[in-house]
């Protein structure tokens, strides 16, 4: 077993696999547009996901899926060993044909130990991971495979209702970006949070 950057398992290739099926008869019966662009979490689970998802499709040769991995993508940071990722140069040469975004460094400095990213702050890294794309891509369909926590943070980052969204789903959301003048409001941003602990003693067994 592997504790740090899980491995996908194979029910996890299953159901990529499935989200493949989708993009197979979504581009060949439905005629839906492929994506222009495409995205990836650093973590290894993701990746493979996404390699799956997307390979052996009839894609537009001029739009072929090579993903950008990006750092700010992951899944909630810190405490569980399964969310710190590999080495820059692990991802690199494990899927060498995939560009690593500007930036990205060697280990991952973002994971701590003993504190978990908040809800709010994941949101807030979410909306910051947007602004970087509507920033440099102006590709109308973007593709962004992450994590079931970063999904929802996105959507709750753009004011979508929330979608409780299944392990190798998928769901379109339609976006409308603009920029405007002047400073952003402010983030209510709660803190990292220690892990749990129980403070239950334990209590003796009763005697006869």
């Amino acid at each position: 077993m592997t504790w740090a950057d899980a491995e996908l398992t194979d029910i996890g290739i299953q159901q990529a696999q499935i989200a493949n099926d989708f993009w197979r008869s979504a581009l060949s019966d439905s005629g839906i547009s492929p994506p222009v662009t495409y995205y990836v979490s650093p973590l290894n689970r993701c990746l493979e996901t996404a390699r799956v998802t997307f390979s052996g499709l009839d894609l537009p040769k001029s739009q072929p899926f090579i993903p950008t991995v990006k750092e700010l993508l992951r899944e909630g940071i810190g405490i569980h060993t399964c969310d710190r990722r590999s080495s820059r140069s692990w991802i690199a040469s494990h899927y060498p044909e995939w560009p690593i975004e500007e930036g990205f460094v060697e280990h991952d400095q973002l994971w701590l130990a003993d504190l978990r990213e908040s809800d709010s702050a994941h949101v807030v890294r979410m909306r910051a991971l947007l602004d970087d794309v509507f920033a440099h891509d102006d590709s109308t369909w973007i593709s962004l495979t992450s994590h079931s926590g970063s999904i929802r943070a996105i959507l709750a980052a753009v004011g979508h209702q929330q979608f409780p969204l299944a392990t190798g789903a998928i769901i379109p959301v339609f976006i409308k970006a603009e920029w405007v003048d002047g400073l952003p409001p402010p983030d209510d941003v709660e803190p990292w949070q220690p892990a749990p602990t129980c403070n239950l003693a334990q209590s003796a067994p009763p005697t006869a």
